[in-house]
């Protein structure tokens, strides 16, 4: 069961930040590593409830690992994503460094990322 994944504007937006900063060099490794297990259809993470969305539709929240870190999957990436499963299509919403508290998303900022491209 393949998925299509494409990342949102937001997701690059993100990404571009961390690579920018240039401590976080191996991000782009990092997270093709979640995107390829979601291409095999294999939806890792947790869901994240209290989110309404229709039936098959579904956002989710995996971990990634920071390998300039090398602490560990517990410190490394978090990357939200939305799955619309009867079209075999993943979004990509948003990437973040787990221990940037300020760019933690709110699941209200999740629902409004959502809504920015799929309403």
């Amino acid at each position: 069961m393949c998925y299509e994944v494409i990342p949102t504007d937001k997701f690059i937006s993100d990404l571009k930040f961390y690579i920018n900063k240039r401590k976080y060099k191996h991000i782009d490794d990092d997270v093709d590593i979640v995107v390829e297990q979601l291409e095999k259809g294999v939806l890792v993470g947790d869901t994240i409830n209290d989110i309404k969305l229709p039936n098959g539709e579904d956002a989710f929240k995996a971990r990634a690992k920071n390998t300039d870190t090398r602490v560990g999957q517990s410190n490394g990436y978090r990357i939200i994503y939305y799955v619309i499963q009867n079209e075999k299509t993943i979004f990509l919403l948003t990437v973040y460094y787990k221990k940037d508290d300020n760019r933690i998303p709110s699941k209200n900022e999740i629902i409004e990322i959502i809504n920015e491209f799929y309403s």
